[in-house]
């Protein structure tokens, strides 16, 4: 517990850190006194002022969510599917709910951020089912392997499902954005959107801790103590479909932050779901904030999608993971 507590604390500072970094650093850096005058005497005439109120302070706290929400539905995964591989990126849950995303540029030519949630939840819901549908009546079963295998499998069916649609219906310019991953053109109407969804997953995943430990035991513990392990992995899956559904409306199918954050964390804090879960969300929040300053100083004036630095990061993690796990 007292590990817990001095991670907590660690993270906690470390994100008013990178917080503070991210509004003062990008193409131009602003003086940490025009970032305070931006919020305690905001002036309307001012263009810095605008930049940080209207570009930037969205884009962090965009950054910050969509980061904590991609590590928790990792971490839950993980819990769920007793997979130290499972993510909703790389098990096409993410791919799923750009298919979403992408009718809902068909059938809503001027899209609204909720119209845009709305569908990304279909997409993810749907590539959930076949996911457990698929390893459930197959013959490799949820082990690691299979699960990678089912979920390599369904992120490729489903990106070509995208990209036909993008073909067919002249959505590249629209969904080019999303495919890369990136914050850049976030604004408070999406945050408006997504945040009472985010604060009801939030409360609901403080609960889960317990939970998914019990699962980790075994279905007979969890019966034995008066739990339904069906009805927890229900919830699971319904609060992993919320986050991921909700991030992809905002930035795209990104990958590889809920695979490697909850690794990180039960790495230096054990396996217990009552202390990776909010540790997730605060160090995956600090994550994509970071990966997203690092897209906006490399070369500016031009910005490289944290999508992108995601993946650079990921894919080797990924490798380094598969060997040691001997798959």
């Amino acid at each position: 517990m007292k590990k817990f507590t001095i991670l907590l604390l660690v993270l906690s500072g470390l994100l008013i850190a990178v917080f503070f970094l991210a509004l003062i650093q990008g193409a131009a850096d602003i003086p940490f006194a025009t970032i305070k005058a931006a919020f305690f005497a905001f002036d309307a005439e001012n263009q810095t002022h605008q930049v940080i109120r209207n570009i930037r302070l969205p884009r962090v706290c965009a950054s910050f969510i969509v980061g904590s929400s991609f590590a928790v539905t990792g971490a839950i995964m993980q819990g769920v599917t007793k997979n130290p591989l499972a993510d909703s990126g790389l098990l096409g849950i993410n791919s799923g709910a750009a298919v979403g995303l992408a009718l809902a540029f068909i059938v809503f030519p001027s899209l609204q951020p909720n119209q845009a949630a709305l569908f990304s939840f279909l997409g993810a819901f749907l590539a959930t089912a076949f996911l457990f549908l698929l390893t459930k009546y197959s013959r490799i079963g949820m082990t690691p392997t299979g699960l990678i295998l089912a979920g390599v499998a369904l992120s490729s069916f489903f990106s070509a499902i995208s990209q036909v649609l993008s073909l067919q219906f002249d959505l590249n310019q629209d969904l080019a954005f999303w495919f890369i991953g990136g914050a850049a053109n976030v604004t408070w109407a999406q945050l408006r959107v997504i945040s009472p969804i985010y604060f009801v997953a939030f409360c609901i995943v403080l609960g889960l801790g317990k939970s998914l430990n019990l699962l980790a035991m075994g279905d007979e513990l969890a019966i034995s103590l008066g739990k339904h392990p069906e009805r927890i992995r229900l919830l699971s899956l319904t609060v992993v479909v919320m986050l991921a559904g909700m991030a992809v409306s905002v930035v795209g199918p990104v990958g590889f932050v809920g695979l490697i954050v909850p690794h990180v964390i039960r790495g230096i804090i054990g396996k217990n779901y009552q202390m990776i879960l909010p540790l997730s969300l605060i160090a995956g929040g600090i994550l994509v904030i970071l990966a997203d300053w690092v897209g906006r100083i490399i070369r500016p004036p031009f910005e490289t999608p944290f999508g992108i630095i995601m993946a650079l990061i990921g894919v080797p993690f990924l490798l380094v993971k598969i060997r040691r796990e001997q798959l």
